[in-house]
């Protein structure tokens, strides 16, 4: 099993300032993910199964970021989220993008603008990378990126998702959570193997064990995010 967190060769500094992240954005555009890692000195994952993650890791480690799993931005100076999204050969995003884990015990008082899922949807950096199955993860290639910020609308919408789950976890009703739920957040299991289990409240009121659960942004939403992003490409 290929394990990241990444240690690389080289280190990169957080990014001060928009000016300095855009730079190395710049750097790496273009660039295949084998040439990104014989830069930055990690040897890539023997294919594309166990090598998930490391896109992500190895993009990271390129720009500076820092917070890793922390519950907190990426770009902890600048407020900003780095999410990396793979498309297909239609530029269309492959999978639903995981934004944090989802606390499960004490969030009884803790309000959407409070939470983290809101600090890390605040300001996001979306880069892009090719992601078709069958292209060998070291032939693909990153192909743009975008800054994005939610409107009011979208914002109301991320707040009203966070309160509907959250309702069904302090109720001891998380069993009842499907992928269904939410019309830009899912709530989905999330583990590194399967087999972790976590507290979470029961349908009794008592603590019980459950499966690790993470919020993810739904494909039908990053697409928009694409399409926007492609829109604004032609218009240059």
């Amino acid at each position: 099993m290929f394990v990241f967190s990444l240690k690389s060769k080289v280190v990169v500094s957080p990014p001060q300032t928009y000016a300095e992240l855009i730079l190395r954005l710049s750097d790496i555009m273009g660039n295949s993910i084998a040439e990104l890692s014989d830069k930055m000195g990690v040897p890539l994952p023997p294919d594309s199964t166990r090598g998930k993650g490391f896109v992500g890791a190895l993009v990271e480690l390129c720009l500076g970021a820092t917070a890793g799993s922390l519950p907190e931005p990426d770009f902890k100076v600048l407020g900003l989220e780095l999410k990396t999204m793979p498309l297909d050969r239609n530029l269309a995003p492959v999978e639903s993008t995981f934004v944090t884990h989802a606390p499960l015990i004490g969030m009884h008082n803790v309000r959407y603008e409070n939470s983290v899922l809101y600090r890390k949807l605040d300001k996001v950096l979306f880069v892009f990378v090719e992601g078709q199955r069958d292209l060998p993860i070291g032939q693909r290639r990153i192909l743009g990126y975008t800054f994005w910020t939610p409107s009011a609308q979208i914002r109301q919408t991320l707040k009203n998702d966070f309160e509907e789950l959250m309702e069904l976890v302090n109720t001891g009703r998380i069993e009842e959570i499907t992928a269904k739920i939410g019309t830009i957040i899912q709530m989905r299991p999330k583990s590194a193997t399967g087999k972790d289990l976590t507290d979470c409240i029961g349908p009794n009121g008592a603590r019980m064990k459950t499966r690790p659960r993470g919020f993810y942004l739904r494909r039908s939403f990053t697409r928009q995010i694409v399409e926007d992003f492609l829109r604004s490409r032609k218009k240059i």
